[in-house]
């Protein structure tokens, strides 16, 4: 459900059908941000709770980027 307060704006479902839009095997924060209509910062808290929860997967290959990935069923 969404609600108009910062990263609320966009709910989980929306954030993660998000990735299918960008090609590639992952995606990045920034990427996500250019889609969006919240902030690069809200979308890596969001990524991370989303990554707690379980429900995408996550790689850091260089010190200052992640990428991040739909867990498959």
């Amino acid at each position: 459900m969404s609600s108009p307060h910062g990263n609320q704006l966009v709910s989980d479902r929306e954030l993660i059908e998000t990735f299918d839009e960008i090609k590639g095997p992952f995606v990045t924060a920034s990427e996500l941000e250019n889609r969006l209509p919240i902030t690069r910062t809200a979308i890596h808290k969001r990524l991370q709770k989303l990554h707690r929860e379980g429900k995408i997967d996550r790689k850091k290959p260089t010190q200052h980027m992640i990428g991040w990935w739909q867990k498959e069923n």
